[in-house]
């Protein structure tokens, strides 16, 4: 038996499906079947490439890999990959987060120098941004080689990450709920000698990270689970050029936050830097545009 024989048998017998079953979806004979998984015939480039498909495979590990090893492989690589990533993005954002909150926080007990403060602020900005990124580019760069994988995981394991869902969902909104309360009553709080309420709002800030760390972090975790849109989300990023538009517009947009928030805490431009996201979105429309053009 060819290793080609071998791996499609694996594959039918994963997917429950009998000769029969499989030579009707592939509109071949039961014979034609049998003599490709005996090694007496090879399939052609049409029918390998259905196969890929059915069994969510790629065609190297269809012809070239043991089909039973590489699905081990591919289940440890995509755990590591998914926890790594559901990790390092949680960070960032809540970096980006936290950094507002030690801005305001150092504005309040208002004796620090504000050249120290935008030093530090855009520091932290320029690593969490930069954390952002390289997931970015990463999690690309593995969608690429595993553009499509099957469902591993267990029934057990998805009932027991539902069951602690909703529980994680509602700690991270009491938390924001506790800040709201913190920044709403910032004005009648006591306050300490040199402090201002921007001390407080800061304190909301960081209820507002702890927040958003478990949210973004559990809701990442749930959409791991969910094998069958990764897949889908693959299908579409195949294209090149959908790619280099999402690339595009993800640098266009990280450049207007950055204009927003150097404008606001550093220029004090609260009134007017909102105009930097209008400005981006149209930026991103051109993009595309020209892309397709392109295309």
């Amino acid at each position: 038996m060819s290793l080609f024989g071998e791996n499609l048998q694996y594959y039918r017998k994963r997917n429950d499906m009998t000769q029969e079953q499989l030579a009707e979806h592939l509109d071949v004979s039961r014979q034609t079947v049998s003599k490709w998984e005996a090694g007496a015939s090879y399939a052609e480039m049409e029918k390998l490439l259905q196969l890929c498909d059915l069994f969510s495979c790629t065609l190297d590990a269809l012809l070239r890999k043991d089909a039973s090893e590489s699905e081990v492989e591919d289940n440890q690589q995509h755990r590591k990959h998914m926890k790594e990533f559901r990790l390092w993005i949680t960070c960032g954002v809540a970096l980006l987060v936290f950094d507002v909150a030690f801005y305001e926080i150092l504005a309040g007990f208002g004796r620090i120098n504000e050249a120290v403060q935008d030093t530090f602020f855009m520091m932290l900005a320029i690593v969490g941004i930069l954390i952002l990124v390289v997931q970015g580019l990463k999690d690309a760069d593995y969608r690429k080689k595993h553009p499509s994988l099957k469902d591993f995981y267990t029934p057990e394991e998805k009932e027991e990450f539902d069951s602690r869902f909703p529980a994680k969902i509602a700690a991270g909104i009491g938390l924001i709920l506790v800040g709201m309360l913190v920044g709403m009553n910032a004005e009648s709080l006591p306050l300490r000698q040199n402090m201002n309420e921007q001390f407080y709002y800061g304190i909301f800030l960081i209820f507002v990270t702890a927040a958003v760390s478990i949210l973004i972090y559990t809701g990442m975790n749930k959409q791991e689970y969910d094998i069958n849109a990764y897949n889908r989300e693959n299908e579409l990023k195949m294209n090149e050029k959908n790619t280099l538009v999402a690339v595009w517009c993800g640098c266009i947009m990280l450049l207007a936050t950055i204009v927003f928030m150097v404008a606001g805490l550093i220029f004090h431009l609260w009134e007017i830097c909102w105009i930097a996201y209008p400005i981006g979105g149209m930026l991103c429309g051109m993009a595309v545009l020209i892309l397709n053009r392109q295309k």
